[in-house]
Parts: C-alpha cells; structure tokens; sequence
C-alpha cells in the first residue's frame, strides 16, 4: 500500500500554503508532514519504492537554507517517488531548485516533478505581498494533477526534462539584515525564542537577536504576539527600495513533470 508524505520548511507559513494546494491537485492528503522549521533533527519516515514525498523550501539568496539541505541529507528514498518545490520572493530561485532535486535524486528517489512557486517575499513583505494568490493556488493544483498522472501512468524514472540552474551552484550568502525588537516593546513571553529554528534568539533577552546565527526566515516575526518583531533601521529601509524598485514585476511559476 503507497504512502504520501509531505515534508517542508515553512517559518511563515507561505511554503506550507503552497504545499497544501499542491496535495488539492494531487488528491491525497498526506499520511505524515514534517514541518523541519520545529525540529531540523525530526524522524523521517522510513520509504518504499510506491511510496511519494513532496519536499518544499523557501529559496534563500538563490539557494536552500544551509540547515534544510543539511537535514534533508538524512532522507532516504529507496527508489520512492519525490516531487520537489521551492518558494521565493519573486527575485529568482536562481541554482534552489536544481539543488533540491540534485540532492533528492542522489538520496535515490525517482524524481516525478519540480516547480518553483512565488510567495510574499519574507524581508520585504511589500514584494509579492500576499502571494501565493489565487492564480498561484490554481497552478500548485494544476502541477499537483500533472505529478498525480505522471505517477499514475508509470512515468520513466530519470526522465525530468531540464530544471533552470548552474553547476556548480552560486555560492551561498549569508543574511545581511535581521529582525529584532525595541526592549519597550518586547513583553518577554520567549514564544519567539521558542519557535526560532536556529536559536538565534536569547531566552532571558528575547528582543534581542544573534545575527551570528539568524538566517532571516520571519517566524520569529510571525509567532510574535505583540507584534514586536520586525525589521527595521536606515539600511533596511533603503535595501528594501533598491529591492522593491527590482523586483516589483511579476513572475509566475514554473515546473516540469516527468514522462
């Protein structure tokens, strides 16, 4: 009996939201998701050949989260069935999306499809704002239908028509601008330093916040119940001009199946 999984890292929610409209046009609610923003060290299922997995990553400076590929390394196929997504900001996804599915085919799954998908972008919220919207929903369904008839038609496994990028991939840069909270504001309730999937946050000085450790993802900005957290100051706001005045005009999605 096949099993389905879904397995994503989604800080603020977007990433989770592209996934769940993928399983619509798929027809299969998952039997398990793991949700790597809670626990980068969670179990993952132990996989057969009839088995598949949706994997999705927000894209990160053209790349996937350092941590993400690292905990992703743990997952083996056995020759299942994967589907791999990444979600950016409307920049471009530049080397993520061949990354993903380089590292997903040399854990030996049978690559039935790849997309890259637009979602609000997570430093400049102003870009791609409320995104994915529904045009974006119906084509996760659209890709979702075509993955489920490539699986059901018994598709050839290797035969992933060509996914955008480069070998090698473009080096990894770290986050140059990090949240953080006004002391005044901040009521010390740690959900921030809880939720955080770096630890980047101090628990006995929550508005503060470790730009050693951050990658930037947003949730602590998205768990905060007072809405304390946020990006700020002069050289944000000017880089977030620059990027806004770049990167305004829409992209949409693209993906492959395979035959």
């Amino acid at each position: 009996m096949s099993r389905f999984y879904t397995i994503y890292f989604s800080p603020t929610g977007t990433t989770r939201r592209c996934v769940a409209s993928f399983c619509r046009g798929y027809g299969a609610d998952p039997d398990a998701s793991i949700h790597l923003a809670d626990d980068f060290n969670a179990p993952f299922p132990a996989l057969a050949p009839e088995d598949a997995v949706v994997v999705a990553v927000p894209v990160y400076g053209g790349r996937l989260p350092v941590q993400v590929a690292d905990a992703l390394v743990r997952l083996h196929g056995n020759r299942a069935i994967a589907i791999a997504m990444v979600v950016y900001g409307n920049r471009d996804y530049d080397d993520a999306l061949l990354e993903l599915t380089d590292l997903l085919h040399s854990n030996h799954f049978r690559m039935a499809g790849a997309g890259a998908f637009i979602g609000q972008h997570s430093i400049f919220p102003e870009v791609a704002a409320s995104r994915p919207d529904l045009s974006d929903e119906q084509k996760l369904i659209e890709f979702g239908r075509a993955c489920k008839a490539a699986v059901s038609n018994g598709f050839e496994a290797d035969n992933v028509p060509f996914i955008k990028g480069k070998r090698p991939y473009k080096k990894a840069a770290g986050a140059p601008l990090h949240p953080k909270a006004k002391k005044s504001d901040c009521v010390a309730c740690g959900r921030c330093a809880t939720k955080c999937p770096v630890g980047a946050i101090p628990a006995d000085a929550p508005y503060l916040t470790d730009t050693t450790k951050c990658i930037s993802c947003g949730r602590c900005i998205t768990v905060c119940p007072e809405g304390a957290r946020h990006h700020s100051g002069v050289a944000y706001s000017l880089a977030g001009a620059l990027f806004k005045a770049a990167f305004s005009k829409r992209k949409e999605p693209e993906w492959v199946v395979a035959k």
